[in-house]
């Protein structure tokens, strides 16, 4: 299978390269200067479609990965970037894309009793930022891609992604919306491979203390089931808090 992979040089691209190596018929794409196999801009479509020819799956990874200016930042990134994936892809004829969404799409729902209600997928979205936002766009361009131009989109809902030694995670934070290296490279395989799949938009989280971010979608859908346990990789002490 011939994948692209866009924004291979960001903090969860290099867990993945390897592997994909072994596995794909892989090429990336990336901003100049970055060792990608085709360079270029979000903003223009020609680069994107020349990376794309003969590819199967795109897993788009580049985008601006937090809050930012909106028109500055975010809009050419995750919005202008995100149209210009999709169209190139259409025009193409790549079968799917799987897109890096975010945690920060459902992040702003409002949460029932002690504050650790599940966010389910379903609901209407209620971003906690602008990031977040350009994320649900995201997510929706998908869902037109898919209706208008028959597209296959699967858009992950990454949690906290964080390396197994990182200080963040002994220490305990955000540890109910951890994703692991191991799983993050499972979810991102089955998205790609899992086939009769025509949209989807699923949490990706590790095991966690709690399941706040629901993983039902990515069990049924698409066969997924984390091996890493958050609570594994943080201090004794932290968890007993």
């Amino acid at each position: 299978m011939k994948v692209l992979v866009t924004g291979p040089s960001g903090r969860i691209g290099p867990h993945l390269m390897g592997a994909f190596a072994e596995k794909y018929d892989l090429v990336s794409f990336d901003l100049p200067g970055r060792g990608a196999d085709f360079e270029g801009d979000l903003t223009d479509i020609e680069p994107l479609r020349h990376a794309m020819k003969g590819v199967e799956v795109v897993l788009h990874l580049a985008a601006v990965s937090d809050d930012a200016p909106f028109l500055e930042t975010l809009l050419p990134s995750n919005v202008i970037g995100v149209h210009n994936v999709l169209e190139a892809a259409r025009l193409e004829g790549v079968r799917r894309v799987v897109f890096a969404s975010s945690v920060q799409a459902g992040g702003g729902v409002p949460s029932q009793g002690e504050g650790d209600a599940a966010i389910e997928v379903d609901i209407l979205p209620r971003p906690a930022n602008l990031y977040g936002a350009t994320k649900v766009l995201g997510e929706t361009m998908g869902w037109v891609f898919v209706q208008k131009h028959g597209l296959e989109f699967i858009a992950l809902r990454i949690g906290a992604f964080q390396t197994y030694d990182s200080d963040w995670l002994k220490k305990g934070y955000g540890e109910q919306i951890w994703l692991s290296p191991r799983d993050c490279l499972a979810i991102i395989m089955l998205a790609i491979e899992k086939r009769d799949v025509k949209y989807a938009v699923a949490y990706a989280t590790s095991k966690t203390s709690k399941e706040v971010l629901p993983l039902k979608v990515a069990r049924e859908v698409l066969g997924f089931e984390p091996q890493d346990d958050s609570r594994d990789f943080f201090s004794a002490q932290t968890f007993q808090k």
